[in-house]
């Protein structure tokens, strides 16, 4: 009879009443010694995954910050490579990160909100945000600058990472709290690139008020958007700035 691989077992646990009890039969099994919070698979269970070397910075810090309203010293820099990773994952062109960075801004207040303000009990059991067990609304309320929302989004995130080679488990296993702290642009950008952003960028080159409404009516799901005067003030500062016109 083949041997089971845990590796499958840890990639198939959804926390349901069966695999609980499951966990529980298995805890009573082991010895001791690999039950210590200081075991070696443990440790090695909960160590931070190292980050991939960042590309160059695609724009600078001040120009960050000039855009945003805040301060270059508000701008660690593990943010903007975490940018740098976003904008080279999700192949942005300038136009693209000018249409970006101006829903980001307004979303986040100007990077200011990496997580939703409300603690997301209110999305509990929304099956459409892939929400299916008990605390995933708080778990996975609105994360990253663009405030992305629900287990399935942190699931395809997840799912993104390891398919180029760079797999987290602590996005799933932790929730909204890491992701805002570790990824708040690439989960950002995930999103972004499932929802073909950058061809609707492409398609509006002009960069009107009128081109930044139906960026933003994408964002936000409203037409015209809510916060539409200040997604063209946040839009218009990264297009000055980055394209100098």
């Amino acid at each position: 009879m083949p041997e089971i691989q845990l590796v499958n077992f840890f990639t198939y646990y959804k926390g349901t009443p069966e695999q609980k009890e499951a966990v529980q039969l298995l805890q009573s099994a082991m010895p001791a010694t690999l039950l210590r919070d200081k075991s070696a698979w443990v440790v090695k269970y909960r160590e931070q995954p190292e980050p991939p070397p960042a590309p160059a910075w695609p724009i600078t810090k001040a120009q960050m910050a000039a855009i945003m309203l805040c301060s270059e010293d508000s701008l660690p820099d593990s943010l903007m490579d975490d940018y740098a990773r976003c904008v080279a994952n999700c192949q942005m062109d300038t136009l693209t990160q000018v249409y970006f960075l101006g829903q980001v801004g307004h979303e986040s207040a100007g990077l200011k909100y990496p997580m939703e303000i409300h603690d997301g009990s209110n999305y509990e059991n929304r099956s459409d945000l892939g929400n299916v067990f008990p605390g995933d609304g708080v778990k996975f309320a609105g994360t990253g600058f663009l405030q992305v929302t629900g287990r399935a989004n942190h699931q395809d995130f997840a799912d993104y990472l390891e398919s180029i080679g760079q797999p987290d488990p602590k996005i799933m296993e932790i929730g909204k709290t890491y992701t805002a702290e570790m990824y708040p642009w690439s989960i950002s950008g995930n999103w972004w690139r499932n929802n073909n952003m950058n061809a609707l960028c492409a398609a509006h080159k002009a960069c009107t008020n009128a081109d930044i409404d139906v960026i933003g009516a994408r964002v936000n799901g409203r037409n015209r958007p809510n916060g539409a005067d200040d997604r063209i003030s946040y839009t218009d500062r990264a297009y000055k700035l980055l394209v100098g016109v």
